[in-house]
């Protein structure tokens, strides 16, 4: 669905929600409109073949990417530690030639934070940040996770949990405006959040770490470096109520939701004609980060891409 259309569906659920008399009639537009937008707005997300709903082209998602990037790249610095940036490019550069996104215009930078976390916006833009790079014992590791990331953005999570934002915003809207209940509203507030955001988001963390496995088997690298890397990265044992509250799985879910289909990605890397193993050994000697300017505030776009490890 286009912006234009997307658009109109919107304006067409706020008229069907401005009539005088507020009921069933009204409520019937909107769920029509909701209807439609489900309907016209699905696609198949590549190596799992999940049908998810968005409303954005991918190339306005890709131009939003390189907007977002380029805020990164003015707050935290390109790395002075030329170890690290050659190895998340070899990295980078293996995952890119398996990825068969054409339209990505890539971009791999370690960047001087000292925070532990690692992100792909759309359109192949990739940032490790430098806090996180001591963490990985060899190239496999890193490719573990840039490919997760990686997989976040041909996967298009960015802008499915957008779409599923604007569709959950309608529904609101539509509510509140028809029944002009309080008490409903919060209800359907707090079901969208814990029944639909969170557990998408949660979905969309196994999704990305699955075709991060395939994406690291198919360009060489062991699938086995996935398995040791969150093990030994896992800080604490997460509880139900933690991990239903979290829009990450706890690491053992992730583990063994890893170690599920790992002989997948062991058949995906046998197929591969060059074969990197756990590639080089990460040097780390004197590794430091710098922080960020004090008062420095991260990006708008953060809340929108999901940049967590």
């Amino acid at each position: 669905m286009s912006q234009d259309s997307y658009r109109f569906a919107c304006r067409a659920a706020g008229q069907a929600t401005d009539a005088p008399r507020r009921g069933a009639p009204q409520l019937a537009v909107g769920a029509f409109v909701l209807l439609l937008l489900l309907i016209t707005g699905c696609r198949s997300v590549p190596m799992t073949e999940r049908t998810q709903f968005l409303v954005l082209s991918s190339g306005y998602e890709n131009n939003l990417g390189v907007e977002s990037y380029q805020q990164y790249k003015s707050r935290y610095p390109r790395t002075s530690n030329e170890h690290y940036q050659t190895a998340l490019t070899r990295v980078g550069n293996a995952l890119k030639n398996v990825a068969e996104q054409d339209d990505f215009a890539w971009e791999f930078n370690v960047l001087e934070c000292k925070q532990e976390n690692a992100f792909c916006l759309p359109g192949g833009k990739v940032a490790v940040y430098s806090g996180l790079m001591p963490e990985f014992k060899n190239e496999a590791e890193l490719a573990c996770v840039v490919a997760h990331e990686v997989g976040h953005a041909i996967a298009r999570h960015g802008g499915e949990r957008m779409s599923w934002n604007y569709l959950t915003t309608i529904g609101s809207f539509g509510i509140s405006r028809c029944l002009e209940n309080a008490t409903v509203d919060d209800i359907y507030a707090l079901g969208s959040e814990y029944g639909v955001m969170l557990p998408f988001s949660r979905k969309h963390e196994y999704e990305a770490d699955l075709i991060g496995m395939y994406l690291m088997a198919k360009a060489g690298y062991d699938p086995q470096a996935a398995i040791q890397f969150w093990t030994h990265f896992a800080k604490t044992q997460s509880s139900f109520i933690t991990a239903m509250q979290s829009t990450h799985p706890c690491d053992q879910d992730r583990i063994s939701h890893l170690s599920e289909h790992l002989e997948e990605a062991r058949k995906l890397y046998r197929e591969c004609k060059t074969k990197k193993g756990f590639g080089e050994t990460l040097r780390h000697t004197g590794a430091t980060a710098t922080p960020a300017p004090q008062g420095t505030e991260q990006p708008k776009s953060e809340p929108v891409f999901d940049i967590s490890i």
